[in-house]
């Protein structure tokens, strides 16, 4: 007697004449599919790997060379200079490095434990740096892991503020101290006397060999007799606006800086300083605005008022932000003070020559 089936559960007899699901027969074309696309997932791993920069090894703040490195590659991926990472590595050729070489990256632990482990090891510039546009000597000491008063010590200087474009520092205390006869210095458009008791503006003229008329017109004095103890007066000749205009070198790009710490303002035209004096900018109470600007207005004249002036005939006048002008002062002659009301203040006859020579839209840098 046969059993009965029941309607829900398959037969034993059914159930031996169908075969196993994972015993399902493969297709041929599909095992082949298969295995292309396992192949295409490998291969696209290897370009992946192969198309990533230089691998970043932090062991130390060391990088290991790899093949298909190269210094740029190695810089880049770290984020340091390029000349940084050839100067504290020693590289004499930068297009020759090998598999397996270990490079210091420039300002961690290593490159400094290297730099101390090897006195031949210079910064970048071979221990020294040349000022450039913008440069200032806490960022210059910064770059070269100084301190600013290291930098100061090691160059001689004692203002902060006063360096030049041109001007090169000593970054390293491996390299001998630079002379200062060497130093590319702007010459000072003036030579200062402080008036004493009793002088008289004849026995100066005569005492710097020049002449009382000349005196008189390159200080802004009305008379002879307009002298006092303690006035500073210029005692050489000005130059004229055309010994400025053939000072000036064929190309270069003209800008004005004015140094509130020092109360100077230097002519540039490129690197070359044709003019360098000192001025007057505001006081304590009307400081001179900083920043970086443009001449954007002209008077050959212009009379000026504010609180407490009323300035009439105010010569070769040019503003560079809002109010704020660089121009000719004739109502004293107290330069290298801050006597003003914002304004920078010059000596007529040198407000004149900048006047001839600084275009519309010649850049004004106003800094301490």
């Amino acid at each position: 007697m046969r059993p009965i089936s029941s309607p829900h559960m398959p037969s034993v007899s059914d159930s031996l004449d169908q075969p196993p699901l994972w015993a399902a027969p493969v297709h041929p074309s599909r095992s082949v599919f298969n295995a292309a696309l396992r192949l295409s997932l490998v291969l696209a791993l290897v370009l992946a790997f192969l198309s990533v920069g230089p691998a970043v090894q932090a062991e130390e703040d060391v990088h290991v060379v790899h093949q298909g490195d190269s210094l740029a590659a190695i810089a880049k991926a770290y984020s340091v200079s390029l000349t940084e990472l050839i100067q504290d590595n020693g590289i004499a050729n930068p297009n020759i490095i090998y598999v397996g070489q270990r490079l210091v990256i420039p300002g961690s632990a290593a490159a400094t434990e290297r730099a101390a482990a090897d006195p031949n090891l210079l910064p970048a510039g071979n221990g020294y740096y040349t000022v450039q546009r913008g440069d200032t000597l806490a960022q210059i000491a910064k770059n070269y892991g100084m301190g600013l008063k290291d930098v100061l010590r090691l160059n001689g200087l004692t203002n902060a503020n006063l360096i030049w474009v041109g001007q090169k520092l000593r970054v390293s205390a491996r390299v001998d101290a630079i002379q200062p006869e060497k130093q590319d210095k702007p010459a000072v458009a003036d030579t200062i006397y402080i008036v004493q008791a009793e002088d008289t503006l004849e026995q100066i003229a005569l005492d710097h060999n020049i002449g009382v008329q000349e005196l008189m017109v390159a200080n802004g004095l009305p008379n002879a007799g307009f002298v006092w103890a303690g006035q500073k007066l210029r005692v050489n000749a000005p130059p004229t606006v055309e010994s400025l205009m053939r000072m000036s070198p064929a190309n270069g790009t003209r800008w004005i800086e004015v140094n509130l710490s020092d109360q100077t303002l230097t002519a540039w035209q490129g690197d070359v300083p044709v003019l360098y004096t000192s001025v007057s900018t505001g006081t304590y109470l009307y400081p001179t605005v900083t920043g970086r600007f443009a001449v954007n207005t002209k008077y050959s004249s212009q009379r000026m008022t504010g609180p407490g002036y009323d300035l009439p005939g105010v010569p070769w006048v040019m503003y560079f932000y809002s109010g704020y002008a660089i121009h000719g002062a004739y109502w004293h002659n107290n330069f290298g003070t801050p006597m003003s009301h914002g304004c920078v203040n010059m000596r007529p006859g040198e407000a004149e020559m900048l006047y001839a020579w600084a275009d519309y839209g010649t850049e004004v840098y106003v800094h301490y």
